[in-house]
């Protein structure tokens, strides 16, 4: 039995480019509600829109004609950071919440029509992990379900290939990481995206730097690299990694917004009102 798959609202502001109808402001003249110009009866023929009032103010005494903006269809990509901090095994660890929120954004993709695609980096664009925009969520679970054996990358260095798999048109992108890689790689993989709507999504969990004990020996292990460390923890040592990781989080916010983007930092259990909450609040 499949578990219930909980979706949230989105819209995007600003005019979208596709041929096919949807539910997106669109810069295309067809069906729709929204008054977008009036147009000479001979360039649309159409006479059940003819307005009389702009008919009779039209110095060439021409018959003008509503024409009403057409709302669009929308391709919505998650775009995920897949190296070896994004997966480790806890239980509530950031694959399950990845995987949850995979799920989430394809069936919330589905019900407002739009398409659904998904792009997974590694050290290098797998074909397994690439999955073109389209309308069934069979293949999404297909896929999340193989998040169960994801292979330990060391890194997610394809992030600066994007570019050849991008959607032509502009859509809504969700670029997933942890962000555990220097600022300047950041900046080289967020370029390529400027043309897009970008939510940026931060997976941190907390507990990595909150639930260290405040004396006695810890063990770090890097799980890209492997290299192991350990640190007599104190509550002065203790302190400075927390504070360590709220000025990283200052520095991410500050170079997606230098590229228009306003991050959202997601720790403990997938929650799509949080999402909800982040569209009614930005404009995109």
């Amino acid at each position: 039995m499949t578990h219930r798959i909980d979706t949230f609202q989105y819209r995007l502001a600003h005019p979208g480019y596709s041929v096919f109808p949807g539910a997106h402001p669109g810069q295309l003249a067809g069906s729709g509600q929204l008054f977008k110009r009036h147009e000479p009866l001979l360039a649309v023929p159409d006479p059940r829109r003819i307005d009389l009032r702009a008919s009779l103010l039209d110095p060439f005494n021409r018959y003008r004609v509503r024409v009403f903006q057409q709302y669009s269809k929308l391709s919505v990509y998650v775009i995920a950071d897949l190296s070896a901090s994004m997966a480790y095994s806890d239980k509530q660890g950031k694959l399950k919440v990845f995987a949850d929120f995979v799920l989430s954004t394809a069936q919330s993709a589905l019900q407002m029509g739009d398409g659904f695609g998904f792009i997974g980096c590694g050290q290098n664009l797998e074909h397994r992990w690439l999955l073109p925009a389209g309308s069934s969520l069979v293949q999404v679970q297909k896929l999340t379900s193989q998040f169960e054996t994801l292979p330990i990358y060391t890194n997610a260095d394809s992030l600066l290939q994007l570019a050849p798999y991008l959607p032509s048109r502009r859509s809504l992108l969700f670029l997933v990481s942890d962000c555990h890689f220097s600022l300047a790689r950041l900046r080289q993989i967020l370029q390529p995206l400027t043309s897009h709507a970008v939510v940026p999504l931060v997976f941190w969990d907390e507990r990595e730097y909150t639930s260290l004990p405040n004396w006695g020996l810890v063990k770090f292990k890097d799980r890209e690299n492997k290299e192991l460390r350990t640190l007599f923890i104190r509550p002065a040592l203790k302190q400075r990694i927390i504070q360590a990781f709220e000025k990283r989080r200052k520095l991410l916010q500050h170079t997606f917004r230098s590229y228009g983007m306003e991050a959202m930092f997601l720790s403990g259990a997938y929650s799509p009102e949080m999402l909800t909450h982040y569209f009614q609040q930005h404009n995109l």
